[in-house]
């Protein structure tokens, strides 16, 4: 619990400061304005793409799923779904993504699978997201960058890039080619990691993999349907690429230890990105705000449903992400 507080504490901070960089620099009644101006046509086809996005999901989380069960005991879809929806809940109520462990704990207890097997799926969802995000911020970085003549946009994809790479070749080396790997330490990060991998049983079979692939390119596509929409609404006319810009740089900003729904840093990264691209930081924030409320809200609504349906009370999310972390 302390580590807990001691997080949330530290992501409030956060997020105060990357916050009062961004309103410093923007006029909120100008921004209120453009927002209350957004096509509300266009904003309602996103909110229906976005049911469609959360349902595509739920049907990759299960292709993950489905292996870890016996074909008489594999969760349905309506049950998956229901848990995904509680983890997007309270990741926008917890800090440091802490709902994913708590819907892997609720979950793995339900669906009698293991709950380190469940955060697995989960952790697998969460590296393919990630990559496909970190890659296209690299080539749209650089298409926009280059054809913009923008130097910063073009400096800021490649070290993007080169620090990752970097990162992981700097585990790996640890775990595997140093006394690091042979250590106690790291004995128990290699076993912690081979029971995660159980999770990826789904990944060995060409037919669950194919579909999960298939489904992560899906959801990325109606993730820029979305941003597309929103950006439109509000008539920012954005070019495909200067979209998924856009949107995969919002999407990264939500590594950043913030505090929950990562208040501040989705908002100065979504404005730093519109402004240069030649948009105001009124419009800026007013797309920033709208792209919240699409896909932040409607999880949360069918989380709460959810949490009834599923008869979870609120206190166990707490008690689960806790008991995660310890």
């Amino acid at each position: 619990m302390r580590a807990v507080t001691l997080r949330l504490l530290f992501g409030i901070v956060v997020s105060a400061v990357f916050l009062a960089v961004t309103l410093a620099r923007v006029d909120l009644p100008a921004a209120a304005a453009a927002m209350a101006s957004a096509a509300p046509a266009l904003l309602i086809v996103a909110l229906v793409i976005v049911l469609v996005d959360l349902t595509l999901r739920a049907l990759r989380w299960k292709v993950l799923l489905d292996p870890l069960h016996a074909p008489e005991r594999r969760p349905s879809l309506r049950v998956v779904f229901g848990y995904l929806m509680v983890g997007f809940f309270a990741n926008a109520a917890l800090p440091a993504r802490l709902g994913d462990v708590a819907r892997a704990y609720l979950a793995g207890s339900d669906f009698g699978s293991g709950r380190l097997a469940v955060f697995g799926t989960i952790a697998i969802e969460r590296v393919a997201d990630g990559l496909t995000m970190l890659g296209l911020a690299a080539i749209s970085v650089l298409v926009v960058g280059a054809v913009a003549g923008t130097g910063d946009l073009v400096i800021l994809g490649a070290t993007a890039v080169t620090l990752g790479g970097l990162g992981l070749l700097l585990a790996w080396q640890m775990i595997v080619r140093t006394r690091f790997g042979a250590s106690r330490i790291g004995a128990m990060i290699a076993g912690f990691m081979a029971r995660i991998a159980g999770g990826a049983v789904a990944l060995r079979q060409p037919r669950s993999a194919v579909a999960f692939v298939a489904l992560t390119v899906i959801v990325t596509a109606t993730a820029i349907l979305i941003a597309w929409l929103a950006t439109l609404s509000l008539g920012l006319r954005l070019e495909p690429m200067e979209v998924v810009l856009f949107l995969s740089g919002i999407a990264l900003s939500l590594a950043i230890p913030a505090a929950p729904s990562s208040i501040g840093t989705f908002e100065f990264f979504g404005v730093a990105i519109l402004t240069s691209l030649g948009y105001s930081a009124e419009l800026g924030l007013a797309t920033i705000l709208l792209m919240r409320v699409l896909t932040t809200l409607p999880p949360v609504l069918l989380g709460v449903v959810a949490l009834w349906a599923l008869q979870i009370r609120p206190g166990q999310l707490l008690t689960q992400s806790t008991a995660g972390e310890s």
